[in-house]
């Protein structure tokens, strides 16, 4: 994970969470509406309430998100939640929080996997909402970027790289540099009996 605030600004609006459990990874980038305190606020109690209830769906998780962000600012965000047993992902977006899962094999079609996003904004307009499930194959690469990421990042990722020199990497050479910024990289390494 890679962060950084908006210019003359001390804390980030953005935040993530990575829950990982014994057969369930969850995997989030939440950016609060606008900068400053209000955007932290309502950012963290985004991840907070993801946290909580990390066993709903993901569907079930943006609604109590947007349940508990009603009297905030609001928030878009990206949430990833993958099955250890199925080796599937399903993930859902609202707003412009970008999620890629980009493939390791490069036999597998297509190699890069987009999340289509939903418009929106959870906490005051929320779109109905349809998750999609996607397969994961060992070593495969997932970015979520918050909207302070401009460009595509899948074409010049340093993929066999660590996941922690990935995010940095992303944020160093597609940072826009007026809002904050969040880049948070997975990759599946696979279970102990692949």
């Amino acid at each position: 994970m890679a962060i950084k605030p908006a210019p003359g600004r001390a804390v980030s609006g953005d935040a993530y969470l990575v829950h990982v459990q014994q057969d369930r990874a969850l995997l989030a980038v939440v950016d609060g509406l606008g900068l400053g305190s209000e955007a932290v606020i309502a950012a963290n109690t985004a991840v907070s309430i993801l946290r909580k209830y990390a066993n709903d769906t993901v569907v079930s998780l943006f609604n109590r998100c947007h349940r508990s962000l009603m009297m905030s600012r609001g928030a878009v965000m990206t949430v990833a939640c993958l099955d250890l047993n199925t080796l599937t992902a399903t993930w859902l977006g609202v707003g412009n929080v970008e999620a890629i899962l980009l493939r390791a094999d490069p036999a597998v079609v297509p190699s890069v996997e987009r999340l289509q996003l939903h418009g929106g904004l959870v906490g005051y307009q929320m779109p109905i909402l349809r998750s999609r499930n996607i397969l994961v194959r060992q070593n495969d690469l997932l970015v979520i970027t918050s909207d302070g990421i401009v460009g595509d990042p899948s074409a010049d990722i340093p993929r066999g790289e660590p996941v922690q020199k990935i995010a940095d990497y992303v944020l160093q050479k597609h940072y826009q540099g007026n809002d904050d910024a969040l880049v948070l990289v997975a990759r599946y390494v696979g279970s102990a009996h692949e």
